[in-house]
């Protein structure tokens, strides 16, 4: 037996390892698991993502990506694969599973932790590499898109492998973190294009610049690196520019990429310092932290003088990491939370530091208690919100109080006791709050939400009715002004959405039209379906609400009929002079 000041034989280090590694790894399943088989498909990215996948699965086209009959020249084809890949080993032609294209984001999910891990041990020693790894795991964003089938968690697991890759190249890491680093900038890129080696490379220019020693980078140019990442990014960029005469790389460059950068995209237009003020929930309840985290690393960076002390390179890579990128996506005038996501890791990285340092002594002061009274309040209101959500638009069981309470109550406590400088307390506080609410919330509450599953309320409708739904052979579906993407995953691809509806010929017998009768475009679009010589007949009523646009719907579902034959009239009977 070792005493305290012997230090840790490599048995040791490894079992300390392999057991942090295995508790991330539950709490991340426990964070990411709940509630991807039962939670509806979300409009509109991951329901577009689903479609296009489940189409690629069913016309064994691995190379165009496509919704309908419409071209999605947006991202590269990473995701689409890897859903595909769980598609054909869990449904068969024409289910719908969503829970199976959902794994992908569960297993970049753990992927993204346990990198975390291990670049802080790199950064900061097995101790605060194990509270990084868990704030990531429990920050709110993170466990949203690991419950979601689309690119943000897999491209926050590559974003950590590479985060991971420099800060142990920086520490003396050989030439396999050199491959580490290229594999993951190809399969990033194969994801969602240039945004990582966009973070990598301003994290190295940033340093190159600020400390003027940067010989660890020379290790990233060891020649199988490039050959690997080109081998990964190439044969389906040939492809895909063969298939589409380089349509895709237009769209995907200047139409989707390019407008991000010049206009608000598809409304998500907001002023700089959204990204800012988002964080107090995006990053939740390990936001907790983040500012004695940031106070922790400027701090060492502004004393440490030596590029030789391993705690101010730590901080060096993580702020370089962070904050370039970061202003950039403030300027961008296109914004979503998670774009933001790619340096979730360098925050809890930062994060931990400051937690390690109050485990010794109590500073940071004023940014632990300007953090505790924000983060409280915070707190507050986001479970408030979540209780009205529930009564506003589901079921209303008291028991469910009790989870979201005991998780707010939580996570005060974790604000008060960092604000007394408690930091272990604060720590278990913050953990026990996301183990408390994500798994209730993900498994319970938002499934039963049913105001807002409209598409899968349509779905019960046409298996209620005996329709049998397009996808399995039914008849001809018209969505006329209620054309959300989930609608198409749960119904079929062959259905017809909006403006592509014709009425100049007579529709088919036993065809499903959808209308929401709460616009006032509805009744003429009626007036022309009954004036185009069809006759139809009402099935239900649906009465909801739209979460993507934010207004009340009242579906109408009517089917096409034969139009009754005209009554003939009474023989003329009269005797004739």
């Amino acid at each position: 037996m070792t005493s305290d000041t012997t230090p840790p034989s490599k048995a040791s280090k490894r079992r300390t390892h392999s057991v942090h590694a295995v508790l991330l790894t539950l709490l991340t399943l426990l964070m990411a698991v709940p509630g991807i088989w039962n939670l509806p498909v979300i409009d509109r990215d991951e329901a577009r993502f689903a479609v296009a996948s489940v189409q690629m699965a069913e016309s064994g086209d691995y190379v165009s990506i496509r919704f309908q009959d419409e071209a999605r020249n947006k991202k590269p084809v990473g995701s689409y694969w890897a859903q595909t890949g769980f598609i054909k080993a869990f449904s068969k032609d024409g289910e719908r599973r969503i829970w199976a294209q959902r794994i992908p984001s569960v297993l970049a999910a753990i992927i993204a932790v346990l990198a975390t891990y291990w670049a802080g041990v790199a950064m900061i020693g097995r101790r605060g590499a194990f509270v990084a790894g868990g704030l990531l795991a429990v920050s709110a964003l993170f466990v949203f898109e690991a419950h979601i089938a689309k690119t943000d968690a897999l491209l926050c697991a590559m974003g950590a492998l590479v985060f991971m890759s420099f800060a142990l190249l920086r520490q003396g890491g050989g030439r396999l973190y050199a491959l580490v680093f290229w594999v993951a900038l190809g399969l990033a890129v194969m994801i969602k294009g240039p945004v990582i080696p966009g973070v990598a490379g301003l994290t190295l220019i940033t340093l190159a610049i600020w400390e003027r020693q940067n010989a660890w980078m020379r290790t990233l140019l060891f020649w199988p690196g490039p050959i690997l990442f080109l081998l990964i990014i190439l044969p389906w960029s040939i492809m895909i520019y063969q298939a589409t005469e380089g349509q895709f790389f237009k769209d995907a460059l200047v139409g989707d990429f390019g407008q991000k950068l010049v206009s608000g995209q598809e409304k998500h237009g907001a002023p700089p310092g959204a990204y800012l003020l988002s964080l107090p929930v995006a990053f939740w309840p390990s936001v907790l932290f983040l500012i004695p985290g940031f106070a922790f690393a400027i701090r060492a960076v502004r004393r440490g003088l030596e590029n030789i002390n391993p705690v101010v390179r730590a901080m060096r890579l993580a702020l370089a990491w962070a904050i370039p990128y970061w202003i950039i996506l403030e300027i961008i005038p296109t914004k979503l939370p998670n774009y933001l996501l790619p340096v979730y890791s360098a925050f809890a990285v930062m994060c931990a530091g400051a937690i390690l340092t109050l485990f010794a002594v109590k500073e940071f002061k004023i940014s632990r208690i300007i953090s505790a009274v924000l983060i409280g309040l915070v707190s507050t209101a986001l479970i408030a919100g979540i209780l009205i959500g529930e009564a506003v638009y589901g079921p209303l069981p008291t028991w469910s109080f009790g989870f979201n309470f005991a998780a707010l109550l939580a996570v005060v406590f974790s604000c008060v006791m960092l604000g007394m400088g408690r930091a272990k307390k604060a720590v278990i506080g913050v953990i026990a709050g996301g183990i408390l609410l994500y798994p209730f919330l993900y498994a319970v509450l938002l499934p039963s939400l049913s105001e807002l599953r409209l598409a899968d309320r349509v779905e019960a409708e046409f298996n209620q009715n005996n329709i049998t739904l397009p996808r399995k052979g039914g008849p001809q579906v018209l969505a006329y002004n209620f054309t959300e993407p989930s609608l198409v995953y749960r119904l079929g691809s062959d259905i017809v959405l909006g403006d592509r509806i014709k009425l100049d010929t007579p529709l088919l017998i036993d065809t499903v039209i959808l209308t929401d009768s709460m616009k006032s475009e509805t009744d003429a679009f009626l007036q022309a379906v009954s004036e185009s010589g069809n006759c139809t007949a009402p099935i239900s009523t649906i009465k909801g609400h739209n979460y993507s646009k934010g207004n009340a719907v009242s579906l109408d579902l009517v089917q096409v009929i034969p139009c009754p034959l005209e009554p003939q009239g009474e023989p003329d009977t009269e005797p004739q002079n």
